[in-house]
């Protein structure tokens, strides 16, 4: 996939989480006057923890570089699945930085658990 393909993909997948995501499940009223669905950039920059400038550019497509925490944490605010997680270090980090797309971890057996 070309940069502007990847960057297209990229704003279209945030842009469609986000609206998916009613602002009650986050303890917000859902108020009247919101002319879009779902949560507004800054509710989910301020979930993430992040600028509202710094998430609207990525969420623009613009071609910034993003670390791996804030990806981890802009994930968390969408209440991505694994699998839409992948998806969106796929589109974000860069397929030639060596770094690990994602960590598969396997599921820990409490102590107790295993006793029973």
């Amino acid at each position: 996939m070309d940069r502007e393909t990847r960057l297209q993909a990229l704003s279209a997948f945030l842009k469609a989480k986000r609206a998916k995501i009613p602002p009650e499940s986050i303890g917000l009223a859902p108020g009247t006057r919101r002319r879009t669905p779902g949560l507004r950039r800054e509710e989910v920059a301020q979930l993430a923890g992040v600028s509202t400038t710094w998430y609207t550019w990525l969420e623009q497509g613009r071609d910034i570089r993003v670390s791996r925490s804030v990806l981890d944490s802009i994930a968390t605010a969408l209440q991505l699945s694994i699998d839409e997680r992948k998806y969106l270090y796929a589109l974000t980090l860069e397929s030639g930085s060596g770094a690990t797309l994602w960590k598969e971890e396997s599921p820990e057996i409490s102590p107790s658990l295993k006793r029973s």
